[in-house]
């Protein structure tokens, strides 16, 4: 079986850093970007097949960052996480493919690594 690897790209690099933590007590390789050029970097280096993307970054929205992840690689699953609304996501993400979503303000760390767990198709 392939490695499992995530990119997990956020501004905040406390949360950034407590996910990574935690999906790493799980045997899951998990990198942190926090702006877009890191994590188109961290990206190709890596080869993650899992991203969690934060909604609200800025300079480059999740929005129109997925796209670009999708076009490196078209496999990729995306968990979107966001102190926004679920409605309010679906809507700017419709069509786009996300694979789940989280509101910071209700974030379980281990809902966030089972859905990690399948998007690997475990």
């Amino acid at each position: 079986m392939a490695e499992k690897k995530v990119l997990i790209v956020d501004d905040e690099p406390n949360f950034g850093q407590l996910v990574a933590e935690y999906l790493r007590t799980a045997s899951i390789e998990a990198h942190v970007a926090y702006n877009l050029e890191d994590a188109l970097n961290a990206f190709r280096k890596h080869k993650p097949k899992v991203v969690i993307l934060d909604f609200n970054m800025p300079m480059v929205t999740g929005e129109k960052f997925l796209p670009i992840l999708q076009s490196l690689d078209p496999t990729i699953r995306v968990i979107v996480v966001t102190g926004c609304i679920q409605e309010e996501v679906e809507e700017k993400f419709k069509g786009l493919g996300y694979f789940g979503f989280f509101e910071k303000g209700n974030l379980s760390l281990e809902k966030v690594r089972q859905k990690v767990e399948e998007a690997f198709g475990v």
